[in-house]
């Protein structure tokens, strides 16, 4: 499927992070792009400067028999007009998966999956890609300043791009390697439990003859192959391993084993030891294309995060503050500990938007334990997912007596915000110079850490 036999393209939730990246390709390709979204955002204030038409309400009117490729964003319902139209006059209809397999067949592939660090990365390892001159094209699922938002165009036959496995979209793919940072329960509105969620990775890791698969994960470990390249820190077998890890200065460093031999020192400006697994990733992906050492040193030193992912927004009332895209309790409390490394002089005051009812409802044990750590914490409402709707609700209200007991937190020092008007109000009334403030969640609480700049 060449994206140049096609002339009009329309994409229904054009907001969407990977849907955007899309629609970035088909426009540097010299194709004409028009889309839709029920509401707007910086993605698509950006798309539209670019020259693109967006409509904010999705209506029949919008879809005329001159678009021949209708692309829509999984969020969309199946009763959406626009799709319903475009099926009526027989215009070619896919998800974006279902034409993310399809550009898949055309490269050769390489896909990042995994619970966590799919972004991170792939933007690195994107970059490795550039800097050894192999000219990739990418798609990932955030924004990095050196590539035209989410995506980088190439002129190569290489295509690095996020697998999301979000209803096993991952399987849609056609890769030729498959790089899996790591593996837990989540999206339990869909799989049934982690047995089914290692069947569907299973499926996925099938699907080629070579994987990078991060062995100090017990559930990636199980699904280990003997062709496999392993990565990790703990694991004594891995075939790249991290050694030696140190933080100075707001940067960590490790040192980097490929099979038992010393290749040299990696520094990052990016915190955390899930970043040091997902730097490994990188490393075990550019390693198996032959990519110097020196090349993968020069990327990954100089690459200092993407959009939400710790990505430091700026200064307010001399506190920092960080926006992440922390949604699972794992990268919640991971996150929390990357900023205590980070910065162990400074009080961490988090201000968290639960993502999804079923995500909160099903992993709220976890969630209750995630944020030992910080000292001051605001949990703003439970975020709605268009399109993951649940019938049974909870209240983010809820968990407030139970991480007092579980995290450690002092009851004066956690507070309950109805809204994100009533959470920045908390936050102006608690932030203290030198503070670090963690701006956290998948849904619009950034609009938080990027309205406090506007206000300094």
């Amino acid at each position: 499927m060449k994206l140049t036999k096609y002339k009009n393209v329309y994409f229904a939730g054009i907001g969407g992070i990977g849907v955007s990246a899309l629609a970035r390709l088909f426009f540097h390709r010299g194709i004409k792009v028009s889309g839709s979204d029920i509401v707007g955002s910086s993605i698509i204030k950006d798309l539209e400067e670019m020259g693109i038409k967006i409509n904010l309400q999705q209506e029949e009117k919008n879809i005329t028999p001159e678009i021949d490729l209708f692309i829509y964003s999984p969020a969309c319902s199946f009763d959406n007009k626009e799709m319903i139209k475009a099926q009526a006059l027989k215009i070619p209809t896919f998800s974006y998966p279902q034409f993310l397999g399809e550009l898949s067949k055309q490269y050769h592939t390489i896909a990042i999956s995994g619970t966590h660090g799919k972004s991170t990365t792939t933007a690195m390892t994107g970059l490795i890609f550039v800097e050894a001159n192999l000219d990739p094209t990418v798609i990932v699922g955030s924004q990095v300043d050196t590539f035209d938002h989410n995506l980088k165009v190439g002129q190569s036959d290489y295509l690095i791009v996020e697998a999301c496995e979000y209803r096993g979209h991952m399987l849609e793919l056609s890769p030729k390697f498959i790089a899996l940072t790591n593996l837990e329960l989540d999206h339990l509105d869909y799989y049934k439990d982690i047995v089914d969620i290692k069947e569907h990775f299973s499926r996925f890791i099938e699907k080629t003859k070579i994987v990078a698969l991060n062995i100090d994960n017990d559930h990636l470990a199980s699904l280990a192959r003997r062709v496999d390249i392993t990565f990790g820190i703990n694991n004594q077998l891995a075939l790249i391993q991290a050694r030696n890890i140190t933080i100075q200065n707001n940067q960590q460093f490790f040192d980097c084993y490929i099979a038992g031999d010393l290749q040299g020192t990696v520094s990052l400006q990016i915190p955390g030891l899930f970043n040091v697994y997902n730097t490994l990733a990188s490393i075990a992906i550019a390693h198996y294309y032959n990519i110097g050492f020196d090349k993968m040193q020069n990327a990954l030193a100089a690459y200092h995060g993407c959009w939400r992912r710790f990505e430091i927004v700026g200064n307010f009332k001399k506190a920092l503050i960080i926006s992440d895209y922390a949604l699972h309790p794992t990268a919640v409390q991971a996150t929390i500990k990357a900023a205590r490394e980070f910065y162990p002089d400074k009080r961490i005051v988090v201000a968290f938007q639960p993502h999804q009812q079923n995500r909160t409802k099903t992993l709220r044990q976890q969630f209750i334990s995630s944020f030992q750590g910080a000292d001051l914490v605001i949990l703003s409402e439970v975020y709605e997912v268009d399109g993951r709707n649940d019938e049974q609700t909870i209240s983010a209200q809820e968990l407030i007596p139970d991480i007092i007991r579980k995290s450690k937190i002092d009851q004066q020092n956690i507070f309950y915000a109805a809204d994100l008007i009533e959470t920045k109000v908390l936050l102006l009334q608690n932030i203290k110079p030198n503070d670090l403030v963690l701006i956290m969640g998948a849904g619009n609480i950034d609009n938080i850490a990027r309205s406090l700049i506007k206000d300094e």
